[in-house]
């Protein structure tokens, strides 16, 4: 069995702003001000956890359009992938940064999306 770890939950909005202050004066914390951008903002809700909250930019949301989903860090993709597709899951998207850096989005038995990437130890 691949060993995995949440290290991400992630909020889709329209203006994660919003998002970002809510949930900082519900957890009494502040944005961490690094890897900031436009796009993303993140928040460690207590020291020494193992994951995070991300709020990540979209454009408007349909009615049926994930709004919350998991981020997780695996040793191996393909393993992790052809264990998720034996448990009746299944891919949906592989995406490449330019430097490199691959992630996978892939969907539990009922269609919740996650995505899965590879673990950097940290």
């Amino acid at each position: 069995m691949p060993k995995a770890r949440v290290t991400t939950v992630m909020f889709n909005s329209e203006k994660p702003e919003e998002l970002v202050e809510f949930w900082t004066k519900v957890l009494g914390v502040q944005a961490h001000p690094h890897n900031q951008s436009t796009e993303h903002i993140w928040l460690f809700p207590t020291e020494g956890e193992n994951f995070k909250l991300g709020f990540q930019r979209v454009a408007r949301k349909s009615s049926d359009a994930q709004e919350v989903h998991i981020d997780v860090a695996v040793e191996d993709l393909n393993e992790t992938e052809e264990l998720v597709k034996k448990l009746g899951g299944s891919h949906l998207k592989t995406s490449r940064t330019s430097s490199g850096f691959e992630w996978r989005i892939l969907r539990d038995p009922q269609g919740n999306p996650f995505c899965i990437f590879k673990d950097s130890g940290h």
